[in-house]
């Protein structure tokens, strides 16, 4: 109830002064674990691709770092987050989110691991191409911009827009040993959030 009431409340309020638009939401499953993997560019990219995949109730990693205040961290549990340490293999989280796509839920990844204020996409980890292994999942790219120029260090440094845009489902490969497909998959999947990137980039640089 409290992650649809959030929603509720930042559809309301941060989609218009944010001058947020969300695209190809059809391209998300109405049903089974999908694993949506997007670019990141700020702090704040969580909320609105969270916001962005309605109807479907979005988890998403979220910075550890973020989750040292309790206050605050049990807001981010409340809102569908939950922690891993970025630049390692966190298998706990891992683990959760693999017990959750498997449960038929909506994850979403940021594969670069922190936030990259506005940098070129940098290297995906292969988390993303191994969570998007399992069966029944579909691994939908996803771009968010606009994020960095609203808030950084919990400060507000300015305004929108916010666009955020999904892409079709990334095709699975299908033969060859699991690393090997775990790694192609990541790859794909960083050419497609590149694909749909590159046009926010040049409406709004």
């Amino acid at each position: 109830m409290f992650w649809w009431l959030n929603r509720l409340v930042l559809r309301s309020t941060i989609t218009p002064l944010a001058s947020f638009r969300a695209a190809g939401r059809r391209r998300i499953p109405a049903q089974g674990g999908v694993l949506v993997a997007a670019n990141h560019v700020g702090d704040l990219d969580p909320l609105f691709v969270g916001l962005a995949t309605v109807p479907r109730m979005a988890q998403y990693f979220g910075d550890a770092r973020h989750f040292r205040r309790r206050p605050f961290a049990t807001l981010l549990f409340a809102c569908g987050a939950f922690a891993v340490s970025p630049g390692s293999p966190d298998t706990r989280a891992l683990r959760y989110a693999r017990d959750q796509l498997l449960a038929g839920e909506l994850i979403v990844i940021f594969p670069e691991g922190r936030a990259r204020w506005g940098a070129p996409l940098g290297d995906f980890l292969e988390g993303a191409g191994h969570l998007g292994l399992l069966p029944g999942v579909s691994v939908v790219p996803a771009a968010i911009w606009g994020t960095h120029r609203l808030m950084r260090g919990w400060r507000p440094v300015g305004r929108g827009p916010v666009r955020v845009a999904f892409g079709e489902p990334v095709p699975v490969p299908e033969a060859g040993p699991r690393r090997e497909r775990a790694a192609e998959l990541t790859r794909r999947t960083r050419a497609a959030v590149e694909e749909l990137l590159e046009p926010m980039r040049r409406a709004y640089p």
